[in-house]
């Protein structure tokens, strides 16, 4: 889920997350089953502690400029 600024085509983002040391966390990987593959999400949703999970304490705005 993304944003963009009316007038500033350049400037997307998205929702993103801090932990209570003010760091952001990486991507959570989700287990779907028997494979080598695994699902990832750097979604704000993800980051709620459950399943060992990081869990946020503060959203932020994350943009593409950084």
């Amino acid at each position: 889920m993304t944003w963009k600024h009316d007038g500033f085509e350049s400037h997307e983002g998205e929702v993103g997350v801090l932990l209570a040391d003010g760091t952001e966390p990486g991507p959570v990987y989700f287990d779907l089953g028997s494979g080598g593959h695994f699902h990832e999400s750097i979604d704000w949703w993800a980051y709620d502690g459950t399943m060992r999970r990081p869990t946020a304490t503060t959203m932020r705005g994350r943009c593409s400029c950084g």
